[in-house]
């Protein structure tokens, strides 16, 4: 059993509670630390730096973090300097806001680092507002600013030294969790109860995966930031271990052996079916305690009781089959318990033993310049750009919508009613998501956090008069803020404003901007709603058949690369490993858009219908493949390698080279496959093979009606 840990080790391992101290240090500073020095006239500029600075905060290695925090300043001190010097000129000032924030955004194209650092500039840009003309000279503002950023950057460097290895752990320990969420939902299907589910479960199995694949990404590239700076070490190549331990168990997971309604029926009055639902619930179990190992950093130990329920598993299907030896589920089952044995296997393993890895060898050193976001040319830097420099890209729309919304909101602060119009830019700017899906669910969000905030903060500044009080306030509301922002947007919203008001009111002006801020907030809404509702819309870009085109190309690829394995012996090749993650990558962003088709306004209930039932076939056959992919091993027998082949022929015939799906064809191949299955003599993996391809050519016929009567959905 794995010892409990202490409370103090678990709150040490949870990364966001010392994110939490952190911020709470760096408030305190800003606050009560500049309070007490005497320099309360720093508190709102620094405050405001700071924050800005640690929503530009992005996990890399030190020499990456050094160079942002650099960046960071420079930028702060431009933006800031120039709204300062144009101030006296508003046409102006609205002009460069405008152009400014689309520039900022398109940075974004640059990569993730890059886009942070952008959204972080913007929002200090709006900050810049709050105090323009209330300093004697243009630099002083912007120089507070910097003074803040570089206290935040500091303390985020500090705490990064003190535990470098946190955001690695973290994540991998969020790729285990993500595995256990899909495991328990696809434990629901294999309970008879679920039977008019499962399409539903299927469905909700396919979305699970993207948050697999998503969480699996981002370890990747933790990891190889990581591996870019130094040579692996002992820790590294524990953390890699786990890393290939995910990705397998995802290959795995999911895999899929049957239809679920079959089997349903075949067991619902027997103890196999939920024997092997509890196996499955407890690989889930395996997985959570996987990740809270790599949290604590203790060994993984596997619970006996799994072993345990695994060979009753065992033992019920072999008092099955004699009872039952000529039915054609046998096989089925049998395939089902060598998946579980393998994963139970593969779980078992971990950190057993740890082997040398050298650093110039492993496959994932390998990949290191994939991920590389570092510019390395003005003509690298062009060909980022130039691709997103068209409506076509949701990145250039999202820059064109924020320079609206940017330049509409700044024209309306200049009217009487809206005193304190900087507010309606802020509103917008965190409102005004680059999807109209995004956008709608944080309109009500943030509507509703502003109005409890402010009728929160009459009461709070008259139960607190004091100046100290407040700034304790300031900083719990702050910390919550940060605390909230990833899990409850409302709530963090509720926060933000609470800690704003209180900082306006060393002032004076507390409470006087109570009911602007709500006015401002209204209207910061309503102008990115009508930003994303009509400034080229989503839904006159989605592409259907673009995205069922990259899903559908993608798949076979991975499809080809798992072939050409069971023609040439297993490897987890660079080729292999990245046909398989744009196959998922790919189903991510087909998720993505059908998800989205039933936010539109006035959706068409046919079309999304179609496309929900489009995306559990699409899944199902990358099911069919992760299967023949999570198996591979070189094949001697000449007929199955010409079935598979035969297999991907008619696949990419049928669906890359549009031809009409031959019937007969498809029969006589599945009738082969048949009488191949039947054989009494057939290996188990051999079996394997067979039943996937057959699963692969009999949901064919589906995949093509409801691809091409989505298609047609989508041109009437």
């Amino acid at each position: 059993m794995q010892p409990k840990p202490s409370l103090l080790q678990q709150l040490l391992s949870n990364s966001l509670w010392v994110y939490c101290v952190q911020i709470f240090i760096v408030l305190s500073g800003t606050t009560l630390g500049l309070w007490f020095l005497g320099h309360e006239q720093l508190i709102i500029p620094v405050t405001l730096g700071a924050i800005a600075t640690a929503l530009t905060d992005f996990d890399d290695r030190l020499s990456i973090r050094l160079r942002n925090l650099i960046y960071v300043c420079i930028l702060f001190f431009t933006v800031s300097s120039i709204l300062e010097l144009l101030y006296p000129y508003k046409l102006f000032s609205i002009l460069y806001l405008t152009l400014s924030s689309i520039l900022l955004i398109l940075m974004g194209a640059l990569g993730q680092r890059y886009a942070t650092i952008s959204f972080g500039t913007i929002l200090l840009s709006i900050y810049t507002l709050f105090g323009l003309g209330e300093y004697s000279a243009w630099y002083m503002q912007p120089s507070y600013f910097v003074l803040g950023a570089i206290y935040y950057g500091l303390s985020s460097i500090i705490f990064y030294l003190l535990k470098p290895t946190q955001a690695i752990q973290d994540n991998l320990a969020q790729s285990f969790f993500q595995l256990a969420h899909l495991f328990r939902i696809k434990a629901e299907l294999f309970d008879p109860d679920n039977s008019a589910k499962v399409e539903q479960l299927l469905y909700d199995l396919s979305l699970q995966n993207n948050q697999v694949v998503q969480s699996l990404n981002l370890s990747k590239r933790t990891l190889l930031t990581r591996l870019k700076a130094s040579r692996a070490n002992k820790k590294t190549i524990e953390s890699l271990e786990h890393y290939f331990l995910a990705q397998d168990i995802h290959e795995q997971a999911t895999s899929n052996y049957l239809h679920y309604q079959q089997i349903q029926q075949q067991f619902s009055r027997t103890d196999l079916i939920f024997r092997i639902q509890k196996n499955v619930r407890f690989l889930a179990l395996a997985c959570d305690r996987v990740a809270q190992s790599i949290l604590q950093q203790q060994e993984y130990s596997p619970d006996p009781e799994h072993q345990y329920a695994l060979a009753q598993l065992q033992l019920s299907v072999q008092d099955w089959i004699n009872t039952h030896p000529n039915n054609v589920e046998v096989k089925n089952l049998q395939l089902i318990l060598k998946n579980l044995s393998t994963l139970h296997e593969q779980l078992n393993r971990l950190n057993k033993q740890t082997q040398t890895i050298e650093d110039t060898t492993h496959p994932l050193l390998a990949e290191i310049n994939l991920l590389d976001d570092d510019i390395q040319s003005l003509t690298d830097l062009w060909l980022k750009l130039k691709q997103h420099l068209s409506p076509q890209s949701a990145l250039f729309r999202h820059a064109i919508r924020i320079g609206f919304v940017f330049a509409a909101g700044s024209l309306l602060s200049l009217l009487p009613f809206a005193k304190h119009g900087y507010w309606i830019l802020l509103t917008s700017l965190f409102v005004c998501q680059i999807s109209y899906f995004a956008t709608k669910s944080r309109l009500k969000l943030r509507t509703l956090g502003t109005i409890l905030g402010v009728l929160l903060g009459v009461p709070l500044l008259y139960l607190v008069p004091s100046v100290e009080g407040q700034l304790m306030l300031t900083i719990i509301f702050g910390v919550s803020f940060f605390y909230l922002r990833s899990k409850k947007y409302a709530m963090a919203t509720l926060m933000a404003t609470l800690m704003v008001m209180l900082i306006f009111n060393l002032k004076g002006a507390g409470y006087s901007i109570m009911l602007p801020r709500v006015i401002d907030t209204l209207l910061g809404c309503f102008i990115a709603w009508f930003a994303v509702s009509f400034i080229w819309p989503d839904w006159n870009f989605r592409n259907i058949s673009n995205n069922i085109k990259r899903n559908l190309e993608s798949n076979l690829e991975y499809f080809a690369a798992v072939v050409q394995q069971y023609q040439n012996g297993r490897n987890n090749s660079i080729q292999y490993q990245n046909s398989r993650r744009t196959a998922h990558n790919a189903q991510i962003e087909l998720s993505n858009m059908i998800s989205s088709l039933s936010t539109e306004p006035n959706p068409d209930a046919e079309l999304v219908q179609t496309a929900f039932r489009y995306l559990v076939y699409s899944h199902s056959q990358l099911s069919y493949i992760s299967a023949l992919g999570s198996h591979r091993l070189q094949l001697n027998e000449p007929i199955l390698l010409g079935l598979m082949q035969s297999c991907q022929q008619i696949l990419n015939l049928t669906l890359i080279q549009q031809q009409d799906l031959d019937e007969l064809e498809l029969q006589k191949k599945l009738q082969e496959i048949e009488q191949l299955s039947v054989q009494s003599d057939q290996a188990d993996h051999l079996v394997l093979i067979l039943k996937q391809l057959s699963l692969l050519l009999e949901t064919l016929p589906e995949l093509v009606r409801l691809k091409n009567q989505l298609l047609a959905l989508e041109i009437r």
